[in-house]
């Protein structure tokens, strides 16, 4: 009975330890590693307070008749385990994103480079960055992504990063909406018709502004202050205030307008059935009270990545475009 206090009073500490007492220096090193040890310790400990085993040969034999109750339940321990291993891993990357909330400066950042690779077993995904932190000191950094954030980058994008000013070397790319809404606070969504007749009305200045409320991380153009683009939403906005704006959405943004436009109460011009072919396609005319909709399909050619040879060969067969919405709305 003694041993077995001994050996329960071990399985706390450890699980204390793994969970409570860790050093962030340990668990922002090695998280993973140390999810597993701590897993493996609190098998032994676990195994050792039911069974108690006192030395190998006993150990060597324990699977053979008969067997005391307490010899079967180290059995059980294996999948209590396995448990541990994920409540270490998840708890350690609660902790990360408290820290980065506590200490955590965001800097734009460049995608540089991008690496997966998948097996029936497991996927690998990793983005490699290239920044600078707040005091201009420069970073090109390796990281693993889940596979929804390796889908939103492209090579050369641009994004911003978030760093722990007290351990630099914890370091997460803000993509994906779950990541960008827990770090910004920015639950992203869709542009719609209502927001574009709101944008019409607003100041050139104030544009900017209202397009990061609708999704994170909108900018202007470098060549084009009435351009805005958001790279990870592959959608485009300008506008001459008072005027008109015109939104240009791909992909999802793409299939949500589409839907906004059939079911916001826009009327299709009859006349529009004798539209012309030309080279940005058939355009559509549609009405609502003093506001007008021209909307148009357009091809646009991605960028080819010459390191890649899939878009290498997209490019030389012609594959290389993408369809873009273009929705552009003004007043009678």
């Amino acid at each position: 009975m003694k041993r077995r206090i001994i050996w329960g009073v071990l399985l706390l500490l450890t699980f204390l330890i793994w969970y409570t007492w860790m050093p962030a220096d340990m668990y922002l090193f090695m998280p993973v590693f140390l999810a597993i040890v701590g897993g493996i310790l609190c098998f032994i400990f676990m195994a050792q307070t039911f069974a108690d085993f006192t030395d190998i040969e006993e150990i060597t034999q324990w699977d053979r008749h008969p067997k005391q109750w307490y010899h079967n339940m180290a059995f059980v321990c294996i999948p209590v385990a396995i448990v541990l291993m994920i409540v270490f891993g998840m708890h350690y990357t609660k902790l990360e994103n408290e820290e980065l909330k506590q200490f955590g400066e965001r800097v734009p950042a460049t995608i540089v480079d991008g690496y997966y690779r998948k097996s029936s077993k497991s996927s690998t995904y990793k983005l490699t960055i290239s920044y600078y932190t707040k005091q201009g000191k420069h970073v090109r950094t390796q990281k693993d992504v889940e596979s929804e954030q390796y889908e939103h980058a492209s090579k050369g994008q641009h994004v911003e990063v978030i760093y722990s000013t007290k351990h630099p070397s914890l370091v997460k790319i803000l993509l994906g909406d779950e990541m960008v809404e827990e770090f910004t606070g920015i639950k992203s969504r869709n542009l719609t018709l209502e927001d574009m007749s709101k944008m019409l009305n607003m100041p050139g200045d104030s544009i900017l502004p209202a397009l990061n409320k609708i999704s994170y991380r909108w900018t202007t153009a470098d060549d084009d202050s009435t351009t805005y683009m958001n790279e990870s939403k592959k959608v485009f906005f300008s506008a001459e205030p008072h005027v008109r704006v015109t939104y240009v959405a791909m992909r999802d943004g793409f299939v949500s307008m589409m839907d906004d436009i059939r079911n916001s109460g826009f009327k299709k011009e009859a006349t529009d059935t004798t539209a012309r072919e030309n080279q940005i396609g058939t355009l559509s005319i549609y009405t609502k009270g003093d506001l007008k909709l021209v909307v148009h399909k357009k091809q646009l050619e991605r960028e080819v990545d010459q390191n890649d040879n899939s878009s290498i060969i997209a490019a030389a067969a012609g594959l290389n475009t993408e369809t873009a919405l273009v929705v552009t709305m003004f007043r009678n």
